[in-house]
């Protein structure tokens, strides 16, 4: 190992995005000595293996027996030691040129970095959520998006880099000084809020997380969750309890889960009230009924855990 900087791109089932996201970092990185992992999550779609197979060239591909989430999939990653930067990044990303270079330009200015991530456009080219404040019981029962918005407004991306509570994991730059003090992420998330969790640490820590408004990506998002929509936000809500139970303590956590419920419940009667007005013709409303029904009936059911992305719970 003599390079400074470990890349490791994050597969599960989306490796036609991988390979676009390989192709853009011939680029992306040219003029930076760096180490590259491809680490696949025990990808299950036909085909993905023969695929991945095609691009091995420079990489070192890691082929997980079963998949470990994304926090337990790059923590595979965050255990090779002697580098002074690891870079985490989705599949789903498309890296322009000279990204590396101008990343680590960037990341070199900011004194105790512990955390630092990149402003993300859509393939359209408009922006996209790339930092925001640490979730309350506020945000999550009153209006996500309002304090997501309020946040921004008040720590505004200008020309600088700029401090804030927490990052969009798609692609993470982690101090190597900082994951030995503060830790590798949790793996007890599995999917969603694992980057958030890990913000916090770094900074209880006395680390900085830092966007970095001058360096841009394009993301793709959401392309592997988006395949299982009511598993994965089962699986968004067990992470925020988990979050909630981690950071606030049980009371917090009651709170939080006695609000969703009676505000899933509300939102399932209304799609379903305009399901049956609409004849069930509207797509889109349709589509958000199934979402809530299965929300609050995973609710009643007790909001077990083994009904989310983790494939280690479905087993147990």
């Amino acid at each position: 190992m003599s390079a400074k900087i470990l890349l490791a791109f994050l597969n599960y089932n989306t490796s036609e995005e991988l390979r676009g996201a390989l192709e853009s970092l011939g680029s992306a990185g040219r003029g930076v000595d760096f180490d590259l992992v491809v680490i696949d999550n025990a990808s299950t779609s036909p085909g993905e293996k023969e695929r991945l197979a095609e691009m091995k060239g420079e990489a070192e591909f890691l082929l997980l027996p079963e998949n470990l989430g994304f926090a337990g999939a790059f923590n595979k990653v965050l255990e090779k030691e002697g580098y002074a930067y690891y870079l985490l990044l989705n599949s789903d990303l498309i890296l322009p040129p000279d990204f590396l270079k101008d990343l680590l330009s960037e990341a070199e200015k900011i004194k105790d970095l512990g955390l630092g991530s990149v402003s993300f456009v859509r393939e359209d080219g408009s922006p996209q959520f790339s930092y925001g404040p640490v979730p309350t019981l506020a945000s999550e029962l009153i209006n996500r998006s309002l304090f997501q918005k309020r946040y921004r407004k008040s720590h505004p991306a200008g020309n600088e880099p700029l401090e804030v509570e927490s990052l969009l994991g798609a692609a993470m730059l982690a101090s190597g000084e900082a994951v030995r003090t503060a830790g590798p992420l949790d793996d007890r998330f599995f999917f969603f809020f694992e980057e958030t969790e890990w913000c916090c640490r770094m900074r209880d820590n006395g680390f900085k997380v830092v966007h970095f408004p001058n360096v841009k990506a394009t993301h793709l998002q959401g392309r592997s969750a988006n395949k299982v929509p009511v598993r994965a936000r089962v699986e968004f809500h067990i992470s925020r309890m988990l979050f909630f139970r981690l950071r606030y303590g049980k009371a917090a956590l009651f709170s939080l889960v006695a609000g969703v419920f009676l505000r899933t419940f509300v939102n399932f009667a209304a799609y379903f009230l305009m399901t049956l007005l609409t004849l069930g013709l509207n797509g889109k409303v349709r589509s958000k009924m199934k979402l809530y029904a299965g929300l609050f009936f995973w609710y009643l059911k007790g909001a077990p855990l083994n009904e989310g992305l983790d494939g280690r719970r479905w087993r147990k």
